[in-house]
């Protein structure tokens, strides 16, 4: 039996991913029991609509966001606990982990010999890069710390991309698996022929802020004027002054999953400025752009460069803030209809072979599925 937890997120974070990794498992491993929220639930219904047949669900509580304290990860230890005494599974697959997750994941394969534990890690996994508290106190339960607990035979960190496992690599002894982020099939829209229109959108697709390099899309708005209809499909962070946004078309609301998907099918062009800061992300926005065939506009990184050179353009990847801003103040490039029918070909390609089917290979593989 394969049981899936998401311990970590109360609210509906990451539902889409996590709904299509529960499709993915239960392609391997047949019926498997999916423990979360309401509103993770929710989320990920939403998200699948009916491709959730094969797993059952099961409801509990997960604190809400706050950092890493005893409490936490107390009530994380006791509910992991709570479900694999009750279930007995084979695997334990865990959709998020923080410190606390991994201590309790520690623990789980030190008490039940024969459960393999995998666990998915998000952006978090960058706290063991920079700056580290000297306060022993924080030491001892942060991600460096959790890392070192996790080290075990029936352990594995699953990362969403290979260049993040590259990286981590050099960082961590850690065994280390990727599942590449999948899609979903069921929000794909159908295909229709793009025309530009006389002003192009372009669009910073998820919340807006400055760890992503929105300040660096507000410079190319000035520069630019009214050559293009600038928005954003998320939140703008307060951090920013509202004169400098303004310009930018933004939702009144926070949108649920089939409306976020419509205002980016709204745009021509995604527009990503997260750099190497991101490394160890991998950026479930930048798959939304695959799923609904926007052409991106993009720094290059590792990630990008990596999928350009396996799958082919899909956009264009600039070697910098000033290669990217010498684009944009060209718009005859952009809208170039055979360019963009080419990207959006790439695009589908991509889509095809991140879904649950093409990663339910990988997962029967590292998971022993029969």
């Amino acid at each position: 039996m394969i049981v899936v937890v998401e311990p970590t997120y109360a609210g509906d974070d990451h539902a889409a991913v996590n709904g299509a990794i529960l499709q993915s498992l239960s392609i391997a491993c047949g019926p498997v029991l999916f423990a979360a929220t309401a509103k993770q639930h929710a989320g990920v219904a939403e998200a699948l609509k009916d491709g959730l047949a094969e797993v059952a669900t099961e409801t509990i509580h997960v604190m809400p966001p706050g950092g890493v304290k005893l409490r936490r990860m107390w009530g994380q230890h006791r509910f992991l606990s709570d479900i694999v005494g009750r279930h007995r599974p084979e695997a334990l697959v865990l959709l998020s982990a923080g410190p606390e997750t991994l201590f309790a994941a520690r623990w789980l394969a030190t008490r039940h010999h024969r459960l393999r534990i995998l666990a998915v890690m998000h952006g978090n996994i960058s706290g063991i890069v920079g700056w580290r508290s000297r306060d022993p106190r924080r030491r001892l339960i942060d991600m460096t710390s959790s890392l070192r607990a996790a080290r075990h035979p029936r352990i594995q960190l699953v990362v969403l991309e290979a260049t993040i496992k590259d990286r981590l690599a050099t960082l961590i002894p850690n065994r280390i698996v990727v599942w590449p982020m999948p899609t979903n099939h069921v929000e794909q829209p159908a295909w229709t022929r793009w025309t530009p229109p006389r002003r192009l959108t372009l669009t910073c697709v998820g919340s807006a802020n400055r760890e992503k390099g929105f300040a660096g899309i507000i410079a190319m708005q000035k520069q630019t004027g009214a050559l293009y209809q600038w928005a954003v499909t998320g939140t703008i962070s307060a951090e920013f002054a509202p004169e400098d946004v303004e310009v930018f078309t933004k939702p009144s609301r926070r949108l649920n999953r089939e409306d976020y998907l419509a205002e980016v099918r709204k745009a021509d062009y995604a527009v990503i400025t997260f750099g190497q800061d991101y490394a160890l992300t991998a950026s479930a926005s930048l798959l939304d752009c695959f799923t609904q065939r926007k052409p991106v506009i993009a720094l290059r990184t590792a990630a990008l460069s990596s999928l350009e050179a396996e799958f082919g353009a899909f956009g264009y990847l600039c070697d910098g803030p000033d290669a990217m801003l010498q684009l944009v103040m060209e718009p005859g490039r952009l809208r170039d209809e055979a360019a963009y029918a080419g990207f959006q070909r790439t695009l589908d390609t991509i889509h095809a072979a991140r879904l649950p089917d093409a990663l339910a290979v990988t997962l029967r593989t590292d998971i022993g599925c029969q």
